[in-house]
């Protein structure tokens, strides 16, 4: 396995992402792989090089706002993170070590929402793999209310000064699990670039990744599909996998992980979603 940097332009942002690619002549197939909100492409660094290693080449993206890449800092705008795979797809069609005719999409929470907007248009993407994906505005009516009134005083503020307004919501999340494995989730929290992006989330830029309806779209995708999703998951019940699972009309296969919180890829299961991220991409691209 052996890895390049990447640099994409869309619209004048440079977004960054490095390439795991497995030791082989033959041109290989690929799996583009996206973070969620406030987070950053080394999170699957270990997830890449599983991949790579297994004979699945990795492309790993901070999507716009996030890490190395450019965009306004943490927000989420869906329209710009489709754009960001969309560019990642024409880098992996050009490269000459990538099958151009197998290329997937895994998403992680916000990511998955990308990935599935994604393929709505881009015929491109041949597989689907989702973790803990965020297809559905799962907040209850007192949190939509809080959510509802930050977004509103962030648009009041930038119809004033053209920028987002910039709050913690370290207060409101700090008695979440975000993993069932306590020592990963006191790791996860305590992580100075998650400290950072918490500490100063752009309201309204963040209200795609709260209030989404991808849910009612999926069942026009056409490609397989493996969801997976944790049983323990603080953030987004396990009954949006379930529900996604429901609606998708595609070949489609679901694994609901005990044990495993919402960061999926770090916690107790983590090598079971490693293992079937990378035999579902064997099977459905090479």
């Amino acid at each position: 396995m052996y890895k390049e940097n990447v640099s994409l332009k869309y619209d004048g942002d440079i977004i960054k992402g490095v390439l795991f690619l497995p030791l082989t002549e033959k041109p290989s197939p690929a799996l583009i792989i996206c973070h969620g909100v406030l987070e950053f492409k080394e999170k699957f660094f270990e997830l890449s090089e599983l991949l790579a290693n297994k004979g699945v080449a990795a492309l790993t993206i901070d999507m716009h706002g996030h890490g190395e890449s450019e965009g306004n800092r943490f927000q989420v705008d869906i329209k710009e993170w489709v754009a960001d795979i969309q560019a990642a797809t024409d880098f992996l069609e050009k490269h000459s070590k990538i099958n151009s005719d197998k290329i997937g999409a895994f998403g992680f929470s916000s990511g998955a929402t990308a990935i599935f907007e994604t393929a709505l248009i881009d015929p491109r993407l041949k597989t689907l793999i989702s973790l803990d994906g965020t297809v559905r505005t799962t907040m209850s009516s007192s949190e939509k209310m809080i959510f509802q009134l930050l977004i509103l005083l962030g648009k009041i503020k930038k119809m004033f000064t053209k920028k987002d307004m910039h709050m913690s919501l370290m207060k409101m999340f700090k008695d979440v699990k975000v993993a069932s494995d306590p020592e990963v989730n006191q790791k996860y929290l305590s992580d100075q670039q998650f400290i950072k992006a918490f500490t100063s989330v752009p309201f309204p830029g963040i209200t795609q990744s709260f209030f989404v309806d991808t849910i009612n779209r999926v069942d026009r995708i056409n490609v397989p599909t493996l969801v997976m999703h944790g049983e323990d998951d603080e953030l987004d019940p396990p009954e949006t996998a379930k529900m996604l699972y429901d609606y998708l009309t595609c070949e489609k296969q679901l694994h609901i992980l005990p044990e495993s919180g919402h960061v999926g890829y770090l916690d107790k299961q983590k090598d079971k979603v490693m293992n079937l991220t990378a035999d579902w991409s064997l099977k459905h691209l090479k």
